[in-house]
């Protein structure tokens, strides 16, 4: 049965914005207010809660329940406008905010969520107090961003997950820090590349916020993007990624587009046969997907110099490197891959006692991390270097 949950607060309007402090019934901010994890409904990115910390909610209980207790940190709330405040008299500052209560609704339907404080409402919630107010900072909106706005600015000191992180960066219409800021253009183009463009050969494929059955690591296409920006954009010349309009960002994924399209064709034996254990090749393993990174932004260099690319593709043939110039440029190292077989010769170990000591890794033996990237790297591009006629094969020494 729906009744009235009355309030207590003092209505202040800061920077053009009204909000409400008062203290509300800590028992039931659950029955008014809702937790807004993070889900995706195909495309979109709903939400910034993380999950709920159990011991952490177990913790504050045993605290509440403690002789003395008393929780002085504001909850945040923000309620749509179905809440309303009246003063308690007219032009007074001071009044009460009615709140719908039902606690029968379902979570859905609730006229609040909670912004800041879902552990201390939690904890207060499972304690054996029949009553234990709680000071809250209120404000109304239908504006799902000013939550966002609002739990970000709140969160900036704490250790958020890679995952909020991601989907934070992704909000377009509220204000970032720079470091998250720059977070968010590679991200709005694994957006793009995996749920998105239904033509992009890693659609569905990247694992990602509400995309757990991806096979390829989100952070290993962000730092696919990072590591081609600077050419791509140079290719379309463009200064720099904040200077893009419609037009040239989606030039620019469409030359993520065509190199992965040729990944897929030139190893179509290892793409077809691609899956999240990495049991069967690791073509879409994260030290892989570096490595065809730095091969992609040495051959938007090719694409840019015809001096060094006679016979394929230019800038002087054509406006942007197609699927058939990223082919026809991964086909001269097809032979010398090894993502499911076999072994990569990657150089000559420094070794004291034996000079020039081959060394070699299994095709799966290679390790996500930044030397392993690194190394693996540099031999793929060696590998173009010497196919290309640049240079004669070289020595790779690895300590």
């Amino acid at each position: 049965m729906s009744e009235i949950l009355k309030i207590k607060a003092i209505q202040e309007v800061v920077n053009g914005v009204t909000v409400y402090t008062g203290w509300v019934e800590g028992k039931k901010v659950r029955d008014v207010a809702k937790i807004v994890h993070i889900t995706r409904d195909g495309e979109y990115i709903h939400g910034y809660q993380r999950s709920e910390l159990p011991k952490h909610i177990d913790s504050i209980t045993d605290y509440v329940e403690s002789k003395n207790s008393t929780i002085l940190a504001n909850l945040v709330i923000g309620f749509n406008n179905t809440v309303t405040f009246e003063p308690i008299m007219p032009g007074s500052e001071f009044g009460y905010l009615y709140v719908p209560y039902d606690p029968e609704k379902p979570s859905s339907e609730l006229p609040g969520a909670i912004v800041d404080g879902q552990q201390r409402s939690g904890g207060v919630k499972n304690s054996h107090h029949d009553s234990y107010p709680l000071p809250v900072s209120i404000f109304i909106s239908e504006n799902e961003a000013d939550y966002v706005q609002q739990f970000l600015i709140l969160n900036l000191g704490k250790p958020l997950t890679t995952v909020q992180l991601n989907a934070l960066a992704l909000y377009g219409d509220i204000y970032k820090p720079p470091a998250l800021a720059e977070k968010a253009f590679p991200l709005s183009l694994c957006e793009e590349l995996g749920f998105r463009n239904p033509e992009s050969p890693l659609f569905g494929l990247i694992k990602s916020n509400g995309n757990k059955d991806g096979i390829i690591a989100e952070s290993s296409i962000t730092e696919f993007v990072v590591n081609v920006r600077r050419q791509i954009l140079s290719t379309l010349d463009v200064r720099v990624y904040q200077e893009l309009d419609d037009k040239t960002k989606q030039e620019f994924v469409q030359i993520l587009i065509n190199f992965w399209q040729a990944v897929a064709e030139v190893f179509s034996d290892d793409w077809n046969n691609k899956s999240r254990d990495m049991k069967r090749t690791y073509i879409t393993h994260g030290t892989s997907v570096i490595g065809f990174s730095y091969l992609c932004r040495h051959m938007l260099r090719v694409f840019q110099t015809p001096s060094k690319n006679i016979g394929n593709e230019s800038v002087l043939s054509s406006e942007l490197p197609s699927c058939k110039f990223f082919v026809k440029e991964l086909s001269l190292i097809k032979e010398h891959c090894h993502f499911s077989k076999g072994y990569w010769t990657l150089g000559l170990a420094r070794n004291p006692d034996v000079q020039d000591l081959p060394y070699s890794r299994r095709w799966n033996d290679f390790q996500n991390t930044t030397s392993e990237k690194q190394l693996f790297s540099t031999n793929i591009l060696r590998l173009y270097e010497i196919q290309k006629g640049w240079r004669e094969d070289y020595p790779i020494y690895i300590d």
